[in-house]
């Protein structure tokens, strides 16, 4: 900083000044003019200094947060990025811990529960979503495996939900995971899954009774500011909205309703009813599920474990229609949905407690092949992006595919400024296959709801031995009876596709040790089950009150 001082007049001695004015001489100033000048002069050098001073630390100190900021952006073990998951569905929770594998991430989970509360009846977990499992943590599919029950390789297929047979059996799902040397598809309760995972993600991961609003992007890639319902601010360098259907993150990132008109989500025409009850059929071990088809409607029934059977009761029923809200209702109106059908159907509906009993509608929405996944820092996963119909049980296995996903590419950002690029890569590296998950699932609810009727047999000649329109000779009867020599190999190319994510492989021999260990299990405990059971009814102390059971699709208890 330049000061200009002004010069003393008795130094200098100016042009066109008369010497009557100034002699050629000085004259010397006065002791007390002297002291004087001489405190001034050092008075304006202490004012110079010290301005200098101060200019030069407010330079040191914009250094300094230059190079504090540089550092910020790098991540490391010391310096890691902090991701926060919206929502503790099972797409949240194993995502949760698959990024806390990497130590480079540091993460924390955001959910709407204020605890959590054993809900959901049995999922699926396909052949994918096993090795996906046993690729981020050996622990936790050995503890998995512990509650689990294996379908895929059993009989499976569909049945003519009139005469009560095999309409086309296959065994696809055991095919096609043979073919890549993977554990067979099979169940296990949702409450046990959500246990397992909760017990294996680092202690302070989970934060309840945090339902995310909203979120706000920081700039210079300082990362994103989340607001939740109850008024509490978090931030960190990713936000990945896994808060479901109703995602309150995709309705900000993509601007539009979070429910209802303007969401984007359509209801399906569909409305599943399901039960659950201990039974003992005669093929109970040789069967892992069994799908009764029939006109606008069709029945799941599989194996769960224990000695149960969960049966699921899909029919077409227009939007706005009243169902029924009582437990006892609902069981009424699933008779009466399938009378007249497979006495094999009534009967497990009959043995189901009515407390037991719910329904849900079902919605959907389309591929968003044009929209993004990813707005900067912030992404969407699981059913808040590509919901899907639950025809081939894969809704919680894509949504564990992304975190799997996920995993892998935020592990490898060494720097925040790379992390929009990083989600978007991630949108791209996914959405083609979500995309052909969501269609072939809703191929299959348009079919079995839409296409399928009871079918003709030749062997019936052109008569209508069960009543007309029940598989009686007609177009559809007729095109249906011959569809089932094409379901084969396609299911087998489905099923196909759906393992070609794999990320662990076994060899064939320890899947075999693996299925038996599971399986000598699974019959112990489903003997020990039906035991009780035939017990309690001998001595009339079964429980049908459904006290305990739980909750098919309420998924918490408190807010």
């Amino acid at each position: 900083m330049a000061l200009a001082f002004a010069s003393p007049a008795w130094h200098t001695s100016s042009p066109g000044v008369s010497a009557a004015t100034v002699s050629s001489q000085p004259s010397q100033p006065s002791l007390p003019q002297t002291a004087a000048r001489s405190t001034t002069s050092k008075a304006l050098l202490v004012v110079a200094g010290a301005v200098t001073v101060a200019s030069s630390r407010r330079s040191r100190r914009r250094r300094r947060a230059a190079v504090v900021r540089l550092a910020g952006s790098e991540v490391t073990e010391a310096n890691p990025l902090r991701v926060i998951v919206a929502g503790g569905g099972v797409g949240g929770l194993m995502t949760a811990k698959a990024l806390s594998k990497v130590p480079t991430l540091k993460v924390s989970m955001l959910e709407q529960a204020t605890q959590f509360a054993r809900f959901g009846g049995p999922i699926q977990l396909a052949s994918n979503a096993l090795s996906l499992i046993r690729d981020i943590d050996e622990d936790l599919f050995d503890k998995l495996m512990a509650k689990f029950t294996f379908t895929g390789n059993r009989q499976n297929g569909l049945v003519d939900g009139l005469r009560t047979e095999w309409y086309c059996p296959f065994d696809a799902m055991r095919t096609a995971a043979d073919g890549f040397d993977l554990p067979y598809t099979g169940v296990v309760d949702r409450p046990d899954l959500q246990e397992v995972l909760l017990d294996a993600i680092p202690e302070g991961t989970c934060v309840n009774g945090k339902k995310v609003s909203s979120y706000k992007i920081l700039p210079n890639y300082e990362g994103v500011k989340v607001f939740c319902e109850d008024g509490s601010e978090h931030e960190c360098d990713v936000l990945i909205g896994a808060d479901g259907i109703w995602s309150a993150t995709r309705a900000q990132m993509w601007g539009e309703a979070k429910k209802g008109e303007g969401s984007g989500c359509s209801y399906s025409g569909y409305v599943v009813f399901a039960g659950e009850t201990v039974y003992k059929p005669d093929d109970y071990f040789d069967v892992g599920y069994k799908v009764y088809m029939g006109p606008k409607r069709y029945f799941v029934c599989s194996d769960v474990g224990r000695g149960r059977i969960q049966w699921y009761a899909f029919c077409s029923v227009p939007e706005g229609a009243e169902i029924p809200e009582g437990n006892a209702e609902k069981k009424e109106y699933a008779k009466n949905a399938f009378f007249g059908w497979s006495q094999q159907v009534l009967d497990l509906i009959e043995a189901t407690p009515a407390p037991t009993i719910e329904d849900r509608a079902l919605y959907d929405r389309p591929p968003s092949f044009f929209k993004s996944w990813a707005d900067g820092p912030v992404c969407l996963l699981g059913d808040a992006v590509h919901p899907m119909m639950p025809n081939l049980g894969q809704g919680g296995c894509q949504a564990m595919e992304d975190g799997h996903t996920l995993m892998n590419m935020l592990r490898e950002v060494k720097d925040r400024k790379e992390v929009p690029d990083v989600l978007q890569n991630y949108y791209r590296a996914r959405i083609f296959r979500t995309a052909t998950v969501q269609f072939l699932s809703r191929i299959a609810s348009d079919l079995l709801l839409d296409t399928f009727t009871f079918p003709w047999k030749a062997d019936e000649g052109l008569s209508a031995p069960h009543g007309p329109g029940k598989g009686d000779f007609n177009y559809n009867a007729v095109v249906v009876n011959y569809l089932r020599h094409l379901l084969p190999p396609i299911f087998v190319g489905q099923f196909t596709f759906l393992y070609s994510f794999h990320p662990f492989k076994w060899t064939a021999a320890e899947v075999q040790a693996l299925v038996k260990k599971v399986m000598d299990r699974h019959e112990v405990q489903s003997k020990e089950a039906w035991q009780k059971r035939m017990q309690a009814v001998e001595d009339g102390t079964q429980d049908d009150s459904g006290e305990g059971v739980p909750s098919f699709f309420a998924k918490v208890k408190t807010y």
